[in-house]
C-alpha cells in the first residue's frame, strides 16, 4: 500500500538541459535514500501554465514541497546532495 509522500522534490526540466540530468540523478538518489520523499520531474516546455503560475524562470528548478504540497524551498541549478538532505530533514521534522 502506497502512503502519501511527506515531501516531494518537484523538478522542472527541459529536454536539452545538461544540469537537469544531474538534478534528476541527485534527486532520485535522495528520494530513494530518505523515507517519505518522492521525486517528480516535469517537462517545463510542456507545462507552460504551471511554469508561469509558479514563477519558474530557468531550468533546472527544484521545488521542495511539504506533505500538503506547499513550497518550502526552491533551488535553481544543481543542489548538492548533502544540502538537499539537510533541507528535507527540516521539512520532515515539522
Amino acid at each position: 500500500m502506497d502512503r502519501a509522500a511527506e515531501a516531494t522534490l518537484l523538478q522542472f526540466s527541459t529536454a536539452f538541459c545538461q544540469p537537469c540530468r544531474a538534478v534528476r540523478r541527485i534527486s532520485s538518489e535522495v528520494a530513494a535514500m530518505v523515507p517519505g520523499v518522492r521525486h517528480v520531474e516535469v517537462d517545463a516546455e510542456c507545462h507552460l501554465d504551471a511554469v508561469r503560475a509558479l514563477n519558474i524562470w530557468r531550468t533546472p528548478t527544484l521545488l521542495i514541497l511539504d506533505g500538503e504540497g506547499r513550497e518550502v524551498r526552491r533551488a535553481t541549478g544543481v543542489p548538492g546532495k548533502p544540502q538537499l538532505i539537510a533541507v528535507l530533514g527540516q521539512v520532515l521534522d515539522r
